[in-house]
């Protein structure tokens, strides 16, 4: 019997192993990963997506298919795009292609690589070994050569060496991320290696910064090229993630994301340790994306404009003139006789700010700024009266797409281009009954909003995007439900908020980690007649937050002032997560005793946080009030 009973036993353990070696010895499906492939299947889930049209001429030449390092008795190729202006030396940008660490190529990236050129920086794609051909520390190796390799032709190649960034996506920002917080590292130098491969930026675009994090979800394809699962080599699944080795000299870092969670693990305890140090970072989450976005249109173009618009900062002095005046007449007196027509024929990610003065008419057009216009200024010309009207709203048909609107397509003016202004404009979405109709749609960083009106019923404005900053001063913003609502941070100063019915004026939805939301310094709250039951706020998401500084509130505002948004089934208990404060309200409705205990009233010293200069400054050290003063 006890011998029976051993050979089961030996039995199960042999079937066992067997089925364990048999399923590691199982290869993983290698699928190509390109732009053509990405466009064919992202376009069945999202129709309105186009393919990228790569430059075909431009400032800059190309050099291609140069070995930059022999392997193994093969050469690793690059491509180096120069720009062909007259300056001595450029920033330079290292792209590094995604696919899992076992497919894509250079090609991936050469419509971002030639767009770089063409706006001054030396963009160099290169191959790297996929796992595949050799499994880590290969690629990181393959990457940090590849920089070395530029700094050895920076003459040849006209590249500032104190100036080069490094550039990836998916498994590439992975990799990009790691070679950049690990600059002449001990851990992946040969003796040979005397040239620095330090980088001064990092650009990761949707790739994960941790493999051992709890939000990572990586399996069998970096089992591959880390040599084994997590349980198997955990040495190499710490080594190889970037939030290891993140502390005070990490460079500064933009992060282009997706809505996908799992390509977010670590971001959020990378971007802590950033601001710990006080190192200059930027995040950027694009709402609605799949992964592998910044492979097709439109979201290209704003992976460019954000990468673009990062170096810029980090690298080069960025313009703030007034390059080119337009003027918009419906009379036909100007040079454009409508505000959208006047918008595209501005030069795409111009060199300084576009002026548009616009005379005196009802617009009745549905405007949009893009990602690739930025600095554009709409202006109404003083004395006129200039009204941007529109009445789409969600459950709407589109007489030209014919498909239903939705809360996020239903805006008056929708601006993603970064560095806006407008002034002296009525902003208005005139669908006032059932449902929402967004007035004006913000989804970009470093927006003024200086002496407009925006009229809507629900969902008036919406400030959309996480680390986005903007500015609304001395505006009058009227609504019904949630009527200034969304991520980002937005300082209203010296406002008039108007309620015109009872409900809710805000609904914030600030990130977890975002510093700041909404807060409203000296604005005045009013309300339509016989409005008289109305909260200054509720929590869109767990983390909202909203603050009154010596505001003035109608009788209309609620003794106990926010309330929690029950019923949400999604986030319960929110009064534990939001922050919702008032300092020194006056009026009728201010009411401190009486508000919700998960509410606070501030000290003077906590007042002082919450300064238009501390709100909106961030890294960059924006100045709003510098740029109302070039714009008038």
């Amino acid at each position: 019997m006890m011998r029976t009973r051993y050979g089961l036993i030996f039995f199960i353990l042999m079937v066992c192993t067997a089925l364990k070696l048999s399923a590691q010895e199982k290869p993983i499906e290698v699928k190509p990963y390109t732009l053509e492939t990405t466009y064919e299947k992202l376009k069945k889930e999202y129709p309105f997506i186009k393919p990228i049209e790569a430059l075909k001429t431009g400032d800059f030449k190309v050099l291609e298919d140069l070995a930059h390092e022999r392997v193994n008795g093969r050469e690793l190729k690059a491509d180096v795009y120069i720009p062909t202006a007259k300056a001595e030396k450029y920033p330079a940008v290292l792209l590094v292609h995604g696919g899992g660490w076992i497919s894509g190529s250079k090609a991936n990236v050469r419509p971002l690589a030639l767009q770089l050129a063409n706006h001054g920086y030396v963009a160099v794609t290169v191959e790297y070994r996929l796992s595949t051909e050799a499994i880590y520390p290969a690629a990181v190796k393959d990457l940090k050569a590849a920089i070395r390799w530029m700094r050895d032709q920076a003459e040849a190649f006209k590249i500032d060496t104190n100036r080069i960034a490094i550039l990836g996506n998916s498994a590439g920002a992975q990799l990009a991320t790691l070679v950049g917080v690990t600059g002449n590292s001990e851990l992946y130098k040969d003796p040979q290696d005397t040239t620095s491969d330090a980088v001064q930026a990092i650009i990761n675009v949707d790739g994960i910064v941790s493999f051992t994090h709890p939000e990572s979800e990586e399996g069998e394809v970096a089992a591959q090229w880390l040599n084994g699962s997590r349980s198997e080599n955990l040495k190499n699944w710490e080594e190889a993630s970037p939030l290891t080795y993140i502390n005070a000299k990490t460079p500064p870092t933009l992060f282009i994301n997706s809505t996908q969670p799992r390509f977010h693990a670590g971001r959020d305890d990378m971007l802590q340790i950033l601001n710990q140090h006080d190192i200059y970072n930027e995040i950027h989450t694009l709402p609605g994306t799949p992964h592998s976005f910044w492979l097709v249109q439109p979201w290209f173009n704003k992976t460019l404009q954000y990468s673009l618009s990062f170096l810029d900062r980090v690298f080069n002095k960025e313009s703030s003139e007034v390059y080119k005046t337009l003027i918009v007449a419906q009379d036909g007196s100007g040079d454009h006789t409508s505000i959208q027509e006047a918008i595209s024929n501005t030069r795409d990610l111009g060199p300084g700010f576009v002026k548009i003065l616009i005379k005196e008419g009802v617009y009745n057009e549905k405007i949009e700024i893009p990602a690739w216009k930025r600095k554009i200024a709409l202006i109404g010309m003083p004395g006129y009266e200039v009204v941007l009207v529109n009445s789409d709203y969600s459950g709407k048909l589109d007489s030209l797409s014919n498909k239903k609107h939705n809360t996020f397509t239903s805006y008056t003016l929708k601006v993603e281009g970064q560095d806006f202004y407008a002034e002296n404009l009525t902003i208005q979405n005139t669908w006032c009954d059932k449902g929402q109709a967004v007035a004006l749609h913000v989804a970009a960083d470093r927006a003024i909003f200086k002496n407009c009106k925006i009229l809507g019923c629900q969902d008036t404005v919406y400030t959309a995007g996480e680390g986005n900053r903007m500015l609304f001063d001395s505006c009058y913003i009227e609504g019904t439900t949630d009527f200034i609502f969304g991520q980002a941070t937005a300082f209203f100063d010296a406002c008039e908020i108007h309620s015109l019915s009872n409900s809710y004026v805000t609904a914030a939805s600030t990130p977890k980690f975002q510093e700041y939301g909404y807060v409203l310094k000296q604005c005045t709250l009013t309300a339509a007649e016989g409005v008289d039951q109305v909260y200054l706020g509720r929590p869109w998401r767990p983390y909202a937050k909203t603050v009154f500084i010596e505001s003035k509130l109608g009788e209309h505002i609620m003794s106990e002032g926010w309330n929690v948004w029950d019923g949400d089934a999604m986030f319960p208990h929110k009064e534990r997560t939001v922050f919702y404060a008032e300092f020194q309200s006056t009026g009728a409705g201010a009411n401190p005793d009486a508000r919700v205990w998960w509410s606070h009233q501030l000290y003077e010293e906590e007042a002082l946080l919450y300064t238009k200069e501390k709100v909106l400054s961030g890294k960059d050290h924006w100045d709003p009030d510098k740029q109302i003063s070039i714009l008038k």
